[in-house]
């Protein structure tokens, strides 16, 4: 099969990186694969391949139709079986490139969130609905991201299929060797890596965290990523009085150098599809302390795989970050070892991209 996969921007960002990946390990089985990138961005991503930068200015995300020339172009060109369209603008892009200038291929839609969260007005909830009838089937990044879905947008369940996103052991155990960090961390420290946004929550994070440290005086916060709330983060962290021991250390290439050395990684989002990154923590053998939000209770199960706290539950969260901290070696162990076999059985790319060949099978046939 020839298949396009278009992605927003080169960022390190789970959408991205894991369409890479795929990109990569589709064309190991055999297939003609062409990543193409929208908007400018100076990331690396994990492709080998054809990758083609249209480097088009998001300020024109709206109306781009010199972009959805160039698109319909290569598409023209490299006459894909399927074209994949890995969230967020791509969909719109794709869509009207396809309707504006005619090219035939069918658009699949990476679904990598709950779409129905960030829906904000009938207008928004039409727009995308509009889009989605355009498109021939959906990918969801996990069960819950797919019934959420079709309770949004009523799309037809036999369109739609869930398929996790996943780790590439081998590129985590070359990463993991790698030293240097940015940041002195002498102490004990817990690790949030992601984007600085509304829905990761990092200022519900520092109120846990100062509550945190009434129990363990010597830890330290990491909150690696970027973001637009950084300058509120900052005044938080000096009005908690905590800012010895919060750390924001912006995105870095290889996590990482970061995540392997942490007690545990937390994540209190209120909103997620699947998150990459507790994989990797669980490839890793990290503590993962989550919120079970989205897909997430799909892969953690406190007791066995993790710590997955109800969403909102802040008092379960801080209880639960102290408990790591006293288990015994045994039973910590235990845990670890069983998410980290659950991310070899269930969730390596490899395994992914044949459940992704045989669907875009099925959806030609």
């Amino acid at each position: 099969m020839n298949i396009l996969q278009l992605i927003q921007k080169p960022q390190r960002r789970g959408a991205e990186i894991f369409a890479a990946q795929l990109s990569e390990q589709l064309s190991r089985y055999g297939n003609e694969v062409l990543l193409v990138s929208i908007f400018e961005g100076d990331a690396e991503l994990p492709f080998g391949g054809k990758w083609i930068k249209l480097n088009r200015p998001a300020s024109n995300r709206f109306f781009d139709v010199k972009g959805w020339s160039d698109f319909a172009n290569l598409v023209k060109q490299f006459q894909p079986d399927i074209v994949q369209a890995n969230a967020a603008d791509t969909l719109k892009f794709s869509v009207f490139s396809k309707m504006l200038f005619r090219w035939e291929a069918p658009i699949v839609y990476r679904n990598a969130n709950q779409m129905g969260d960030f829906i904000r007005s009938s207008f928004h909830q039409k727009f995308n609905q509009f889009l989605l009838n355009q498109v021939a089937a959906v990918v969801s990044v996990s069960e819950a991201s797919r019934k959420d879905f079709h309770r949004t947008f009523r799309f037809p369940e036999r369109k739609s299929v869930a398929i996790p996103i996943g780790i590439v052991p081998g590129e985590i155990e070359l990463m993991q060797h790698e030293e240097g960090m940015d940041v002195n961390l002498t102490s004990p420290y817990i690790i949030q890596i992601g984007g600085w946004v509304q829905e990761k929550d990092p200022l519900g994070m520092l109120g846990i965290f100062k509550e945190v440290l009434k129990s363990r005086p010597g830890l330290q916060l990491v909150f690696l990523g970027s973001g637009p709330l950084e300058s509120r983060m900052s005044e938080h962290i000096q009005r908690l009085g905590i800012e010895q021991s919060v750390f924001l250390v912006p995105n870095q290439p290889n996590i990482f150098k970061y995540l392997r050395k942490a007690e545990a990684l937390v994540m209190p989002s209120r909103i997620e599809g699947l998150p990459g990154v507790i994989l990797e923590a669980m490839y890793c053998r990290i503590p993962v302390v989550a919120f079970g939000v989205g897909g997430i209770p799909e892969v953690l199960t406190s007791g066995q795989t993790g710590w997955c706290i109800a969403p909102d539950d802040q008092v379960a969260f801080c209880k639960a970050l102290v408990e790591i901290t006293g288990l015994s070696e045994y039973h910590k162990s235990a845990v670890l070892e069983q998410a980290h076999a659950q991310i070899i059985n269930d969730f390596k790319v490899s395994q992914l991209a044949s459940r992704f060949g045989d669907f875009y099978k099925g959806l030609l046939q």
